[in-house]
Parts: C-alpha cells; sequence; structure tokens
C-alpha cells in the first residue's frame, strides 16, 4: 500500500511542472548557438588562443618562446586539431579551423549543461530534484553572458565542466559521510581535487574556487559533532586539496624539463598576481543581463540553509555551494579586469539556487496553478536571453575575415607579422615575444624588452612583412610610431606593409 501511495504522489507530482517544455525551452537555447558558429564577431581572445595553440602544434613551448598567461592544457587540446588543417597556406582552411574550433566549445558546453542538471537532481533528491535540476540546466543555457562565452574558442569553457564535476564529487562525498567514518566513500573527495586541478590547468582563475569551496568544507568539518569525526572530515579536506594540487604540479615538471619551469610560475601566477586594473564593469552589465536569476538566487540560498538542519547532509551541500558562490563573487569583484568570462562560474552556481528559489515561490501557490505558473514565469524570465541572442545573430564577423583574407592574399606562411589586438596575425608567425597587444597587456610591457626589441626593428635583425596598427601597437611609443612611418606605408591606416 505504501508503494502505490508513492508512486500515485509521485504522478500528480509529475502533473504540476511541464518537463517536457522545460527541456524543449533548454534545447532551443542550445540550438540557436549552432546557426551563430561560423557567422558572429570574434572575441579577439578567440584569435589569441587559436595563435597559441598553432604556436604549440609548430613546436613552440608556451611561455619560454612566446608570452601567454593563461595555464596552457587548452591549447595542447587543441593542437592535434591542426592536423587536418593548413591554417597558414589556405584562409579557407583556416576559416574552417575558427568554426571547428568553436564546434568543439559546444562540447564541454553541453557537459556543463548536463552536470549542472545532475547536480541540482542529487542535491534535492527524488522528484522535487528532477524538477530542480532541469530548472537549473535551463538557466544557465539561457543566460546571456553563457551564451556568449560557451561558443567562443576559449579555455574557460573546458575549464566549466570540470569545476562542475568537482562540485558533483564533494556533494557526493559530503552525502556519502553523513553516518559513516573516512573509509566509506573517501575517494570522491581526491576526485574533485583532481578535477579542480584539471581545471586550474584550462585556466588559473579557477584558484578563486578555492578559498569558498575550503571555507565550506570547514564548516562542514567543524559541525561533524565530535572530535575524530572533525579530524576524519579535516583529513578528507586535505586529501581534496593534495588532489587539486597533482595536475599543477605534474604539467609543470613536464615545462620544467624543457627549461620553462620558472616562466610556467612567472608567466602564469606571479604575472596575474600583479596585473594592473582595468575597469571592465562587467559585473553591471550581468545585473542588467542576469538581475531576475540572481535575484531568485538570493531566495534560494536563504531557503536552502533554512529548510534543513545542520545534521543533515543537504544542509551542509547547499552551504558548500554558497561559500562557493559568494567566495567567486567576491573574487570577481577584487580582480583587476574581470572580464565576462568570469563571471560563467558563479553564475552556474546561481542558477542552482535560482531554480530552488523559483520552486519555492511556485510551492505557495495552489497545486492546480503551479504548472502555469511555471510557464508564465519561464517565460518572463527569457525575455533577456531571447533579447541577447537575437543580438548576437546582429553581430557578424564578416569585415574579420575580409581583412584575414587580405593577410592571406598579401604575405606568405613564414612572413612575420606583428600584430596589435585584432587577431590579424592569428595564423602568421608572430614578430614580437607580445604576439598580442591589448591595453592590460600594454600596462604590462617591461621597457627593457621592448627598447630591445625596436633596437631589433631598426638594425633590421627583425622585419615583419605585415604590421597591423591599431590603438594598442601604437601605445609601444613615438620610437615604433617614427619607424612605422618610415619604412613602411598603408593604404587604409590600419595593414602597413614595407614601402
Amino acid at each position: 500500500m505504501r508503494i502505490d501511495h508513492d508512486r500515485r504522489e509521485h504522478t500528480q507530482n509529475d502533473g504540476t511542472f511541464p518537463f517536457g517544455i522545460v527541456l524543449a525551452a533548454a534545447a532551443v537555447f542550445l540550438l540557436a548557438l549552432f546557426p551563430l558558429l561560423p557567422y558572429r564577431t570574434f572575441d579577439p581572445d578567440e584569435f589569441e588562443h587559436a595563435h597559441a595553440a598553432w604556436s604549440v602544434f609548430r613546436g613552440m613551448l608556451p611561455y619560454r618562446d612566446f608570452f601567454e598567461h593563461h595555464t596552457p592544457w587548452y591549447y595542447y587540446v587543441l593542437r592535434p586539431l591542426f592536423n587536418w588543417f593548413q591554417v597558414d597556406t589556405s584562409f579557407d582552411s583556416a576559416r574552417h579551423f575558427l568554426v571547428l574550433g568553436r564546434v568543439v566549445s559546444m562540447v564541454p558546453t553541453l557537459l556543463s549543461a548536463i552536470i549542472v542538471t545532475r547536480i541540482g537532481r542529487f542535491w534535492q533528491g527524488g522528484n522535487e530534484g528532477r524538477k530542480l535540476g532541469l530548472l537549473a540546466g535551463l538557466f544557465v543555457v539561457s543566460q546571456p553572458f553563457f551564451l556568449q562565452k560557451a561558443i567562443e574558442i576559449r579555455p574557460d569553457v573546458f575549464a566549466l565542466p570540470f569545476f562542475l564535476g568537482c562540485l558533483w564529487f564533494l556533494l557526493r562525498g559530503i552525502a556519502g559521510q553523513v553516518d559513516a567514518t573516512v573509509k566509506r566513500g573517501w575517494w570522491w573527495f581526491p576526485a574533485a581535487g583532481l578535477s579542480l586541478g584539471a581545471a586550474i590547468m584550462f585556466t588559473q582563475k579557477m584558484l578563486f574556487v578555492l578559498p569558498g569551496t575550503l571555507a565550506g568544507l570547514g564548516i562542514w568539518s567543524l559541525c561533524a559533532g565530535n572530535k575524530a569525526r572533525i579530524l576524519s572530515r579535516g583529513l578528507l579536506t586535505f586529501i581534496f586539496l593534495v588532489g587539486t594540487c597533482v595536475p599543477a604540479a605534474l604539467t609543470w615538471a613536464a615545462f620544467a624539463l624543457h627549461d620553462g619551469g620558472g616562466v610556467f610560475i612567472a608567466n602564469n601566477f606571479l604575472l596575474n598576481a600583479r596585473w594592473k586594473e582595468t575597469p571592465t564593469h562587467q559585473f553591471r552589465k550581468l545585473l542588467m543581463t542576469s538581475g531576475p536569476i540572481l535575484g531568485l538566487s538570493l531566495v534560494g540560498a536563504a531557503v536552502s540553509l533554512m529548510r534543513f538542519s545542520r545534521s543533515d547532509h543537504r544542509w551542509h551541500q547547499g552551504q558548500l555551494l554558497l561559500c562557493t558562490l559568494g567566495g567567486l563573487f567576491a573574487g570577481v569583484l577584487v580582480i583587476p579586469s574581470a572580464h565576462r568570462q568570469y563571471y560563467l562560474l558563479p553564475l552556474v552556481i546561481a542558477c542552482l539556487f535560482a531554480a530552488k528559489g523559483l520552486l519555492f515561490l511556485i510551492e505557495r501557490f495552489q497545486e492546480r496553478a503551479r504548472a502555469r505558473l511555471v510557464l508564465v514565469a519561464l517565460t518572463l524570465l527569457a525575455i533577456l536571453p531571447g533579447i541577447a541572442v537575437g543580438d548576437a545573430f546582429l553581430s557578424r564577423n564578416d569585415g574579420q575575415l575580409a581583412v584575414l583574407r587580405q593577410v592571406f592574399e598579401r604575405t606568405k606562411a613564414t612572413d612575420l607579422v606583428m600584430d596589435g589586438w585584432k587577431g590579424t596575425g592569428v595564423f602568421r608567425p608572430h614578430a614580437f615575444y607580445y604576439f598580442f597587444l591589448h591595453e592590460e597587456t600594454v600596462a604590462m610591457l617591461p621597457a627593457p624588452r621592448v627598447e630591445a626589441y625596436l633596437d631589433a626593428l631598426e638594425s633590421g635583425a627583425i622585419r615583419p612583412r605585415l604590421i597591423a596598427m591599431d590603438e594598442n601597437l601604437a601605445s609601444l611609443g613615438p620610437r615604433f610610431l617614427r619607424f612605422v612611418a618610415e619604412r613602411y606605408v598603408s593604404a587604409d591606416g590600419f595593414l602597413h606593409f614595407p614601402k
């Protein structure tokens, strides 16, 4: 009789929630990304990462042979793809590679959405977990920041599922330690550490996950109830931290074997620690595009901490997610230059709490009205994402590809190209160690290295076949501008060729 009652209750609960519509809405947002892959404007970051991966394919070592300040795994993931393309001799081949790079990014994007759904389902449990997970997945794939960055050639997209995998493993580990000793389910914690360590090796900004996550695990440990359990949970936290260090240690060792260990540390961690501040105002844009979701997440955060007692593993799972969320938001607010991709991490956790918040509000109404209310809420929440998708279709890369075509027509595969921050030299050997220059990089340039490079230009030791003069390249100073004016000529004021 009890089983029949549970089955009837489960069926009735399903009738109050439009599972099929929510799933279809998530599919629509994801499918809307595919037509954008070949046509949407390229972020200059995409050219930077494509050029770095191509340099690795040519046998160069990041940090030692060319400047980079992102951890290297992404470039080695892209490296095998160049075997299928002649990106330095054919414009069409180069264009196809750039599109394929975006297609490849869709794989971790889809995986991230699936993991978010699984986290929500496991966290809540039962039929309510199905609702929570599905809503959270829809919220993630519909956020404008996520939609913009999810299809780009950038390491953050690959780091995201590893970060979410870390959270998934930690939630499983916490659930397994409720009434057991460290001997049961301890492997979830080193798995979580390895997953986060892998994420850090895709982009070092994943280090901002650690403060909030460790705070959440510390609270979980201190609430164990007795000294023995506190120590066992503390040991699990330490094992998690050790696991996080393993991918970085192995990667550093590999670079050290090729005389790149010191510069690996210097470029990825020491340099970024003293990065010059450049206001980006992205948090304000996040509030404008995802304000409703952030508001719902506040409701969900309060509910997750109030509904369960501190002896319940779900309370600790919720506070771990909340601590991680708080640590990430605190991190992006103090980062000198926090661009949109920095907000992907806190945004996916906020979507989990937003789903919980929406379900809590819907439960305040009569059962027969809940399905309609969910549809109304989702329709309203889809307005801002729908506008973002429409704007993306209006932003095309025709002009960028036209300039890139000129580069292929007027230079050879071996010609040096000096580029600023437009990406015109994406598949040409670079003339300067700092192969990309934006305002943040320019602010960090060592004066002796710039002077040495200008000496090499004036002496003829380095002879760029093309100089793409943008405002960042022009900021190298009057000596460089005088050199270009004396020895180069331009028909459009941007592409400069030797006289």
